[in-house]
């Protein structure tokens, strides 16, 4: 079993490039100001992880205001994007946890929490040395399994085709577990989903991947 502190290591730049003039504490001071103290089990909550720059995260939270969404990522400049947006909309139902999921269920009582898990893009790392680097693996399965309501959703994108590989063979191995529900071509393709075209996937467009898109459900 990996350990926590495996699990909690996270990879990648938390922040752009330095930039002169930014107070990074008193932003995130900003940013705590959205994180969700109490996750109550009769809302509709919505897991947004690996938000980036929270377009997703936005829709989400206009096309259902009765629900909570939270978006989890450890990109600190898209967070604070994604704060000054939400402070500019005026939304009451959108959350934000700057840093890893793992250490943010972890943090949670066990219990049925949400109803839908959105993972679009996620970080491919496409050297095969760094494979062990990826979010969904057979550990996150389980992990998030535990957490998400009867007929719960997880929705994932991504255009890496040795990532997608990967996630098909995990589906087949948690089969007692989700349903693969979106097995046509015409439902997988992610350009046919009414879905928000965020950063990531305007630049696997822009260099000639196609987005595969999955449902799952949980039985």
């Amino acid at each position: 079993m990996q350990s926590k502190d495996f699990i909690y290591r996270l990879y990648g730049r938390s922040r752009l490039r330095s930039k002169k003039n930014i107070d990074y504490n008193k932003s995130k001071n900003f940013i705590d100001k959205f994180s969700i103290q109490n996750l109550k089990i009769n809302k509709n909550n919505i897991l947004d992880i690996g938000s980036g720059y929270g377009e997703n995260s936005i829709l989400l939270a206009n096309q259902s205001k009765d629900s909570i969404v939270i978006a989890c990522d450890n990109f600190f400049d898209g967070n604070f994007k994604l704060a000054k947006m939400a402070q500019e909309q005026n939304m009451n139902n959108l959350y934000i946890h700057n840093g890893n999921v793992h250490e943010f269920l972890d943090k949670l009582d066990q219990n049925l929490y949400f109803n839908s898990v959105w993972i679009l893009f996620p970080d491919p790392w496409p050297k095969k040395k760094h494979f062990k680097r990826r979010l969904i693996n057979k550990l996150f399965f389980e992990k998030i399994y535990n957490f998400l309501k009867k007929n719960a959703y997880i929705y994932i994108a991504t255009d890496s085709k040795s990532y997608l590989k990967e996630i098909l063979f995990l589906i087949f191995k948690i089969k007692n577990q989700f349903i693969w529900e979106n097995q046509k071509k015409i439902d997988w393709d992610y350009k046919n989903a009414s879905f928000v075209q965020t950063k990531y996937f305007k630049k696997a467009i822009k260099k000639g991947s196609n987005p595969f898109f999955i449902k799952l459900r949980k039985l």
